[in-house]
Formats: C-alpha cells, sequence, structure tokens
C-alpha cells in the first residue's frame, strides 16, 4: 500500500512540474498567439495551428525554443491527411534549425532525424526534404566531425538534386561534400565537388560565393596560403557588389571569417583580428547575434590570435565569451560542467583556454580545462556511428591527451599529490580501446533484455546484410561502388534502429559520467592482489604506470618516444616477423637489443619473483611479447640459460583496466564443452602441416570434446562451436586481408572476417589461436591493434590466446597441448600457458637455437585471467555416471536374483 501511495506522490509531483513548466512557457507567450491557437484548436485544424507555432518561433528563435519543442505534446492529435503530415515535417525541420541556431548541435541531429524518417515512414515526397532536412542534417555531420556520414547524407541530397536536374541545387551538395572531403584531409576529392559545382551554375550565379569561400578553406588547409588569398579576396569584393540580405550576409560573414582564418596562419594578427571583428558586426547587424555557432567561433579565433600574441589574460576573456555564447558559464561565472556537449568548438576552446592557462603558469587550471576538452570530445565519440570514424576521432584526441599527461607528470613532481597520479590514470584509459569497451557493454546489455521484439530481429537482419556486403567487397572488390553504396544505406538504417532500441532501453545506453569527471573509480574496483603496469605512448614521450593494491604505486616518463618506436618496430620485424634468420644468426645483437628494451619500459618497477603482472600495451608496443625480454645484461653462448623475463613472473596483457573488469564479470555459457577446429592442409595445393595434426592428436588425449578435422572445419560449423563451446580452439591459418588489413581466418570451405564475429548471442569463456598473427592487426591510434583476439574479445570473450607473428607449428602445438594440461588440474589459463612455455624452456630440445624467444614466445593471453573446468579425455563425468547406474542396478538385480528362498515351518501331512 506504502508502495502506491509512494508512487501516486511521484505522479502528482510530476504532473505539477509538468503543468508548471507548460504554463511557464505559455506564460511568455503574447496573448494573441495563444486566442489564435486556442480558435484552430477548437476547429480542429492542425495544419495552421501548427504554421502558427512555427511562426512564432521565428521571429526569436532561441528564446522561444521551449515553445517550439513543446508542440508535439500539446497537439491534440496526430496529423492524418498528407498535407497534415507536411505541416508535421515542416515542424520537425524547424525544430532542428532552431536548435542549431542555438548552439546544440546533437539535438539539431535529432530532430533532422525525426524529420527524415517521418518523410519515409509517412511516404511523403522524399524531395522535398532537400534544402530543409538533408542538407543542414548533413552539415550537422560536419561541425561533429562524423564526415563519413556526412557525405552520405550528401550524396542523397546530390542524387536527389541531379534527379530534378536542379543546377542550384546539385551546386551547393558539391559544395557541402567539399566541405567534408576537406575535412578528412582528402583535398582531391574537395577540389574535384567544387570544379564539378562550378560547371553547373553560371558565372553570375551568387552559389560562386559559396564555392569559392569552401575553395578557399581547401587552400588555406593545403598549406596554399597564396591561392587562399587570392581567392578569398576576391570573394569578399565580389560580394560587397551585392545588395546585403539575410542569405548574403551570411555568406559575407563566412568570407570574413576564412579570410581571418588565413591571416592568422599568415601569423597578420592586427588583419586576422579585423576581419574577425567585421564579421561579428555583420552577426550583430543581421542576426541580433544568435547566430551562436558562428559567434562563438569567431570568439574563440579571437582568443587565438591574443594566445599567439603571448596574452593570456585577454585571450582567456575571449575563450570565456565562446563559453558563455554555448550556455557553458552559469550566473556564479563558473563552469557548469553538467552541460558540457559533443561539439568540435567545445574541445577546441577549451583545449585552447589550457594553453592561455599555461602561457600564465596555472598548470592545475591548464590541466582541467584539457580535461573538460576530453569530456566534450568523449560526448562527440558516443555520438559517431561508423566504427572507423570512432576510431579516427579517437586517435586525433590523443595528442591532447599527451598534453594532460605531461602536466599532470609535472604537477605530480612539484606537489607529490597523488591525485596526479589518478588523474594520469585516468588519462590513460580515456586513450584507450574505448570502441571495444562500448562494443563488450553493448554485447553485454543487449543480452540482459528480451530478444522477443521486432526491433532487435531487424537490426540482426541488417547487420547480417552489412557482414555478407562486407565479405563480398574483401573476396570480389568488382562491384565494390554499387556494393559499397547499398552498404552506407544499411549502415543508415542501422543506426536508426539503435537508436530507437537505446530510447526503447536506456540499459543500452553507453554515456559518459561528466558530472564526477575527475573521481577515479576504477582503482577501487581492481582485486587488491592484481598487479597492473599500463602504457601510454604519445609524440615526445611514452609513460609507464605502475598499479598495486589498487592504487597508483609509480609513474615512470621515457623520453624519445619516436626513438624507442623506431627501436621496438625494428626489433619485431627484424627478429619476429622476418623469420628466424636474424635471431639464430646475431644471437648477441639480439640479446644486447632485447636488453635494452626491457630496460627502458620495465627498468625502475619493483618486479617480484613468481609475481602475476598484467601489461596493458599502447600502439606499437602491442607487437612486442614481454615473456621473451632479457632481463640482464650478461651476455652467454648458452641461448637455454638466457635471463628471460618469463623465467622471473608470469604475464597477461589486457586492452585496457575497463575492459578487463567487463571481461571479469562472468557473461558466457555456464558449460565444460570443449571445441576444437584443426585444418591439416594449407591453401588451394592441400599441402599437408603435420603439426597441426599432432597438436589435434595430442589435445584429444588431455581433453574431452568436439574435434573438427579438415573437412569437418567448415564456416558453419565454427559458428555452431562458437556459439555452444566453453573452449574453442582454432588451429589454422590467419592472415590480413584487403586495404584496412581486416584479420581474417582460413576455414575449410571459406573465410571468416573479424567483423562476422559481431552480435553473437553467446561467446565462449576461453578462445585459443594456434595461428599465425592472430594478435596482429591494422594499428588505430588512440585504440589499438585491430586484431582477431580483439575482435573476440569485444563480443563477450573473456580472454584469448593468440599468436603475434608467424607460429613455429611444432612448439605451438606442443605449447598448446601442455597448457590445456594444466588447465584441467586447475591452474589459471595465464599461469597455464605461462608454465606450458617454461616447460619448453626446461625441457630437452634438438637444437639450441630452438630456446630462442621466435620458436616459444608467439603465443599470448590477452583478458580476464580465469579457471576453467574441462572434462579431461576418456570417458566423461556422464559416461562414468550412466557406468556407475548400470552397475548399481545389475547388483541390485543380481541380489534380487540370487536371493535364498524363505524356510516355510509348518508339518507335512500324512
Amino acid at each position: 500500500m506504502r508502495t502506491i501511495k509512494f508512487w501516486y506522490s511521484i505522479f502528482l509531483i510530476l504532473l505539477a512540474f509538468t503543468t508548471s513548466v507548460v504554463a511557464q512557457i505559455q506564460s511568455s507567450i503574447p496573448q494573441h498567439i495563444v486566442k489564435t491557437l486556442d480558435s484552430l484548436k477548437k476547429a480542429d485544424n492542425l495544419t495552421d495551428w501548427l504554421y502558427t507555432r512555427i511562426d512564432y518561433s521565428v521571429i526569436n528563435r532561441r528564446q522561444s525554443l521551449p515553445f517550439l519543442m513543446s508542440t508535439q505534446k500539446a497537439a491534440w492529435r496526430k496529423a492524418l491527411s498528407v498535407s497534415e503530415r507536411e505541416t508535421w515535417l515542416v515542424l520537425l525541420s524547424n525544430q532542428g534549425y532552431n536548435q542549431l541556431f542555438s548552439g546544440n548541435i546533437l539535438e539539431s541531429i535529432n530532430c533532422y532525424e525525426q524529420a527524415y524518417n517521418y518523410c519515409v515512414d509517412n511516404k511523403l515526397n522524399i524531395e522535398s526534404i532537400t534544402d530543409y532536412v538533408l542538407k543542414p542534417w548533413a552539415n550537422n555531420y560536419t561541425r561533429l566531425g562524423d564526415y563519413e556520414k556526412a557525405i552520405f547524407l550528401q550524396q542523397k541530397l546530390l542524387d536527389i538534386a541531379l534527379k530534378q536536374n536542379d543546377n542550384e541545387l546539385i551546386a551547393s551538395a558539391y559544395n557541402n561534400m567539399a566541405i567534408s572531403y576537406r575535412s578528412l584531409g582528402d583535398f582531391k576529392k574537395a577540389k574535384e565537388c567544387i570544379e564539378s559545382g562550378i560547371k553547373k551554375i553560371t558565372p553570375t550565379s551568387t552559389l560562386n560565393i559559396l564555392l569559392d569561400n569552401t575553395l578557399a578553406d581547401i587552400y588555406k588547409d593545403k598549406n596554399d596560403i597564396v591561392n587562399a588569398e587570392k581567392v578569398i579576396n576576391r570573394n569578399i569584393i565580389r560580394q560587397k557588389k551585392l545588395k546585403q540580405d539575410t542569405q548574403t550576409a551570411y555568406w559575407l560573414l563566412s568570407s570574413y571569417s576564412s579570410a581571418g582564418d588565413i591571416q592568422l596562419v599568415k601569423q597578420n594578427f592586427n588583419l586576422a583580428q579585423n576581419y574577425y571583428q567585421q564579421a561579428l558586426k555583420l552577426n550583430e547587424s543581421y542576426y541580433k547575434g544568435n547566430r551562436l555557432r558562428e559567434k562563438a567561433y569567431i570568439f574563440t579565433q579571437l582568443g587565438t590570435i591574443k594566445l599567439n600574441q603571448k596574452n593570456g589574460n585577454e585571450a582567456l576573456n575571449y575563450f570565456n565569451q565562446t563559453l558563455n555564447t554555448l550556455g557553458l558559464i552559469g550566473t556564479d561565472k563558473k563552469i557548469r560542467k553538467e552541460r558540457i556537449y559533443g561539439d568540435n568548438r567545445l574541445v577546441d576552446v577549451f583545449y585552447q583556454k589550457a594553453m592561455a592557462y599555461l602561457l600564465l603558469g596555472n598548470e592545475t587550471e591548464a590541466l582541467g580545462n584539457i580535461r573538460l576538452s576530453l569530456v566534450a570530445a568523449d560526448k562527440i565519440r558516443f555520438e559517431l556511428a561508423d566504427v572507423k570514424t570512432k576510431q579516427r576521432f579517437q586517435g586525433e584526441m590523443k595528442q591532447k591527451a599527451e598534453k594532460a599527461v605531461a602536466i599532470a607528470f609535472n604537477l605530480l613532481g612539484k606537489t607529490q599529490e597523488h591525485r596526479y597520479a589518478e588523474i594520469i590514470a585516468d588519462i590513460f584509459e580515456q586513450t584507450k580501446a574505448r570502441t571495444l569497451l562500448d562494443d563488450i557493454r553493448r554485447n553485454q546489455q543487449q543480452l540482459t533484455i528480451q530478444n522477443k521484439d521486432s526491433l532487435f530481429a531487424y537490426k540482426q537482419t541488417l547487420e547480417r546484410a552489412i557482414t555478407f556486403n562486407d565479405k563480398e567487397l574483401l573476396q570480389d572488390p568488382k562491384d565494390i561502388k554499387s556494393t559499397g553504396k547499398n552498404n552506407a544505406e544499411l549502415k543508415f538504417k542501422l543506426e536508426y534502429v539503435e537508436k530507437q532500441l537505446r530510447e526503447r532501453y536506456p540499459a543500452l545506453n553507453i554515456a559518459t559520467d561528466t558530472k564526477d569527471y575527475t573521481s577515479l573509480k576504477l582503482l577501487k574496483q581492481l582485486p587488491s592482489s592484481t598487479h597492473f603496469i599500463e602504457y601510454f605512448c604519445g609524440m615526445d614521450h611514452i609513460y609507464a604506470l605502475e598499479i598495486k593494491h589498487s592504487r597508483v604505486k609509480h609513474v615512470k616518463r621515457i623520453p624519445n618516444a619516436d626513438g624507442i618506436k623506431k627501436l621496438i618496430t625494428d626489433f619485431t620485424n627484424t627478429y619476429y616477423h622476418n623469420g628466424p634468420a636474424a635471431m639464430i644468426n646475431r644471437p648477441k645483437d639480439f640479446f644486447n637489443t632485447s636488453n635494452s628494451i626491457y630496460t627502458t619500459l620495465l627498468g625502475g618497477f619493483d618486479l617480484k619473483k613468481n609475481e602475476k603482472i598484467i601489461l596493458i600495451p599502447d600502439e606499437f608496443l602491442g607487437y612486442l611479447s614481454f615473456d621473451g625480454l632479457i632481463t640482464d645484461d650478461k651476455y652467454s653462448p648458452s641461448i637455454s640459460a638466457w635471463p628471460y623475463l618469463i623465467k622471473k613472473t608470469t604475464i597477461s596483457y589486457a586492452f585496457s583496466i575497463q575492459t578487463w573488469l567487463n571481461q571479469s564479470q562472468k557473461k558466457t555459457q555456464e558449460n565444460k564443452t570443449f571445441s576444437g577446429l584443426f585444418i591439416t592442409h594449407q591453401n588451394n595445393d592441400k599441402q599437408n602441416i603435420p603439426a597441426v595434426a599432432k597438436e589435434a592428436e595430442a589435445i584429444e588425449k588431455i581433453v574431452a570434446g568436439s574435434f573438427l578435422i579438415d573437412e569437418d572445419a567448415s564456416v558453419k560449423n565454427f559458428f555452431k562451436a562458437f556459439d555452444e563451446s566453453a573452449v574453442l580452439h582454432i588451429s589454422t591459418h590467419s592472415y590480413l586481408s584487403g586495404a584496412q588489413q581486416e584479420p581474417t581466418l582460413a576455414l575449410n570451405d571459406d573465410q571468416v572476417f573479424l567483423f562476422e564475429l559481431s552480435a553473437r548471442k553467446y561467446a565462449p569463456a576461453l578462445v585459443v589461436l594456434s595461428a599465425c598473427r592472430t594478435a596482429d592487426g591494422m594499428m588505430a591510434a588512440g585504440e589499438g591493434i585491430i586484431s582477431l583476439n580483439r575482435g573476440f574479445t569485444a563480443i563477450g570473450t573473456q580472454g584469448t590466446i593468440a599468436g603475434l607473428w608467424n607460429v613455429n607449428d611444432d612448439a605451438a602445438a606442443k605449447i598448446t597441448a601442455n597448457s590445456y594440461q594444466s588447465i584441467i588440474k586447475g591452474e589459471e589459463v595465464g599461469t597455464a600457458l605461462h608454465l606450458s612455455k617454461l616447460n619448453w624452456l626446461s625441457g630437452k630440445r634438438n637444437t639450441e637455437q630452438e630456446y630462442l624467444p621466435y620458436y616459444w614466445d608467439a603465443l599470448i593471453y590477452m583478458g580476464y585471467d580465469q579457471k576453467i573446468a574441462l572434462q579431461p579425455a576418456g570417458l566423461s563425468w556422464t559416461h562414468y555416471t550412466i557406468i556407475g547406474a548400470i552397475i548399481i542396478a545389475l547388483l541390485a538385480f543380481t541380489l534380487l536374483v540370487l536371493k535364498p528362498m524363505p524356510l516355510k515351518v509348518g508339518y507335512l501331512k500324512k
């Protein structure tokens, strides 16, 4: 009863609050508008009622925004006729424009997306949404930094314009595409778009102004300042001859901004400032200063001028005007952190503000503002749909993160305050495997929701179609244009479905916590026994962070990042990726270089004997196996006696602390099933690989389960085993496919690509990839190596054993088989692999060279270390139970049959 009363009270409070908000909105509307709306509502005239609200919102877009956004709730019914639906579409597009006008780019995108899908769902004329939906919607994605999505929408716009033969619209579409290509750094395509646009219009068309503005920006970004200045000056002269109105004034405003940007690059600060001030005057004259994003941009650029002139205080003043314009400064003159949203201009202004504080010697405020910049960036990253776009954006933000780490490191040295060590750890995590973390969380959360909703089924259909197309493109790229376009359309639909699912199931939202952005909660979640060493590879320095007993114990800065990158890249290529010859022929060179790398990366850390260490590499360090590093500089010709790191510590790897913690949450099937797929031949010539057959034979003697060899190791059986097994063992050929270096597994009848592992319902607890280079792949800065073992991790696998280079077949077979023996005995997987490698080193080998790391150190364990209960080979527990039951039944039957007959006591009759 109390519960019912409680919720009824909450309902009344919410009702009162909603009524109050509506009343406040209504009270600010002129009475004649209110009367008109009431009259139209009584007449059931929805079309004119909607237009009345839209027209009123045009007068003062920012102040009337709450009124316009409340229209859907205020409407007494849905649109029914075609004209009503068309008017409803106009409402949605106006909401998108007014949100952008007020500076809220994400809400603007949502409104335009609703408008587009409303048009499609209600079968309205799609050609009517070119100027008022597709164009501004695509421009929003450009502003957000999602240029791939912008180009997709701009291509839609261009297709419609070409179909209509509307040359003005065609030129406008080409201009917008040029902006997107320019932002991606593809200046060739950008210039081609401008040239295509110019061909479609007459020399007297005012659209030439728009195209020239973009062309000047292209030249500026190419660092062709002479042509940039020439084009923009010509454009300004042309515009000054025109009669100014709201449209031409906006173009001139843009031209002044571009001219200012060009002079800023030339460091003609006074001239740049003059151009920016003229742009501000136009904004004030024609828009009452209400074009907020343009106004904010100009303030930021004026602040940048002052920063270049070493005037920190004036720079701060301009940057604060930017933040105030975008609504982030409260009445107390302080930043309202909870209002931070995803926008490139916010990312930029916070970073620039940090540089101003550095100029003034205030490192604390500088650090705080860079971290706010990273928060805004994280908000953008969350809104991005395409994985490649996310990865690119993550890489772009790493330079800002490095600056934050450098400042925090200096503050730690000066103050000895431990909180700066925690901030460094927090920044490390912000730059590591964030897309992977999103994938892990999304898969975890989706499994907690009942999948009976038809939207989930539609989502899976779209994902399957995208996967099919991606696979076709890699295997047969002949139809790359048509297939790629079809895929872009499918991804466009998928993004909308995912957004609908997030609205329907809030648990699927993976939002970042910006309210408490300075606190580090991760360390408190770590078991006290864990010992992490985490790396951050910057442009100037490499940082190493040691975490022990749930606390940052040591932060190390290593200079000469470029030199170390070259050293390690050359080391892995020379001694591992190109085969064992260099290691065999130059063992002393290998020994000394390996020891140098060990000293550089791990020198100064307190590594106890037999201790377990979890290493979190970064960028190029991900190609290095630490087990085989040499810990002492005293060279010995006896390779078996070399002081390898593996002889001192047990090492496993993680993509980040956050991914490790998520993997630690049990989410795989509770069974003891083992499945193994073994391909004993290579390529189409069916060349036999004896070691694979030996590996299968060895494991089959140790583990009970399903062994699929050659013809049985098909793609269909692979996915069946994937969905049903606790441990999935794959011993086959692996390689990188296509321009994107897509990790690929070769099975008997076809290939399996990394992207095919997404959206699986279940995942094995352990995947053993006894194949070449399964931990290798394309490097994504700020994200890590996009490898097969990363793909398995993304869909929920708690741990993977994978190869960093072309594994030696014989060594891999023996090491994996011995690992299973230790797993069955109750060892954790990482420890089992560690013991198996040690067993190789302590055993008798055919030659001394086989003790070199090339042979035994290719396989690494990545993920949360765990114990896995597997059935030993021979009769399973089920068989033992059945046999036991039969024996008991036989004994019972025997006792019953052989039981002696009872004697009857009585007298015989005579």
